[in-house]
């Protein structure tokens, strides 16, 4: 195999296969696969529960294939000037260089390499900016803790004949709906793992406004379409739990403020809140907010901001990360934070627009 490729493109490729292949991995499968065939470069990077190909233009020069360990390559590549860097590999090794500068990288072997079935389906189109968009407000609300799989993924499902995302780790609730989206799979939930619509959102950002992106299903994996890159990955199997349940039909207290406002104020008080048993303090008043973090190592800080408040007086913590997250993925200029208690869950959405809700729980302080 022998190939020419502009570095920053080959770099933005390798970049997307290495980053999930998984480093507890070893041999070929701790790799990603180089496959030339004409002017058209194939890389490929799996962990066997998530995987990445991208089709690259480049000049070829002599067809065939070679599995290069993921991170050596991206860093070999990356080190290099600007410029058409030459690939070429051997029976046991690829060189990578451009001018004077040689890499000669210790290759696996091809055969050794797992194998991965191609994509096969209908497929299913959708506009890649409603879909990308609502995936950035839901997705940070998914668990990290692989000791609750479930809940590490997004649920896809359908209401009323839209697709509707669902994502929580206990202690945060996003519920997104996406009109004029079909439910892609009917009336079938699908458990997407988080991880892999993270990669989805990476490779996307750098599409047209008005893109496609490409979806197809299978019983126990879904496979995402974006240009020139496909991201498949397996579906979590398990009944996700019933979480709209948690959201209340109506609030008595509801405080609307300026998004930009609060944001800089919990940006503040989060400074003080070093640790994850921190909290910030909302205290809520006719005309403003009383924003305060307390903390017996570092000191305590306090602002007020003007804001419109309905409701009885009441002070309410929350996680001021976990808050942060949620009032940055509200679209536009002014949010509601919608209060019951101060032990009960409150609810942060848009003034127009509600097809994002974000449900938090209250942090109990003494």
């Amino acid at each position: 195999m022998k190939f020419k490729s502009e570095r920053d493109i080959l770099v933005e490729a390798l970049s997307a296969a290495s980053r999930v292949v998984a480093t507890r991995l070893i041999g070929a499968s701790s790799g990603v696969l180089l496959s030339l065939s004409g002017n058209q470069l194939t890389v490929t990077g799996t962990d066997l529960d998530i995987t990445i190909r991208t089709n690259v233009d480049v000049i070829g020069l002599e067809d065939g294939a070679a599995v290069v360990p993921a991170r050596l390559i991206v860093d070999a590549v990356r080190s290099l000037e600007a410029g058409a860097v030459t690939i070429s590999s051997g029976e046991e090794n690829v060189e990578v260089s451009l001018g004077r500068a040689k890499f000669s990288l210790r290759t696996f072997s091809v055969n050794d390499y797992p194998n991965l079935p191609p994509v096969t389906g209908a497929i299913t189109t959708m506009a890649a900016l409603d879909l990308v968009q609502g995936l950035s407000q839901v997705v940070r609300a998914a668990a990290s803790d692989d000791a609750r799989p479930l809940l590490t993924g997004v649920l896809f499902t359908n209401h009323e004949g839209v697709l509707r995302l669902i994502a929580t780790d206990s202690y945060r609730l996003a519920v997104r709906d996406i009109p004029g989206v079909a439910a892609i799979a009917g009336t079938t939930d699908l458990l997407v793992p988080a991880r892999a619509l993270q990669e989805l959102q990476r490779v996307a950002s750098s599409l047209p406004t008005d893109a496609e992106i490409g979806v197809t299903v299978t019983d126990a994996e879904i496979c995402f379409v974006v240009g020139k890159s496909t991201i498949a990955s397996r579906l979590i199997d398990g009944n996700y739990p019933s979480v709209l349940q948690l959201i209340p039909a109506s609030y008595p207290n509801q405080l609307r403020i300026a998004k930009d406002t609060l944001l800089t104020s919990l940006r503040r008080a989060k400074l003080l809140a070093k640790d994850s048993t921190s909290s910030v303090r909302l205290t809520t008043k006719d005309k403003g907010l009383e924003i305060r973090t307390l903390s017996h190592d570092t000191g305590d800080i306090e602002d007020n901001v003007d804001a419109d408040y309905q409701g009885d007086e009441l002070t309410i913590a929350f996680n001021p990360g976990f808050l942060i997250e949620g009032i940055e993925a509200v679209l536009g200029d002014e949010i509601l934070l919608e209060i019951t208690d101060a032990v009960r869950p409150a609810m942060v959405h848009g003034v127009e627009d509600v097809r994002f809700r974000y449900l938090l729980m209250p942090v109990r302080v003494q």
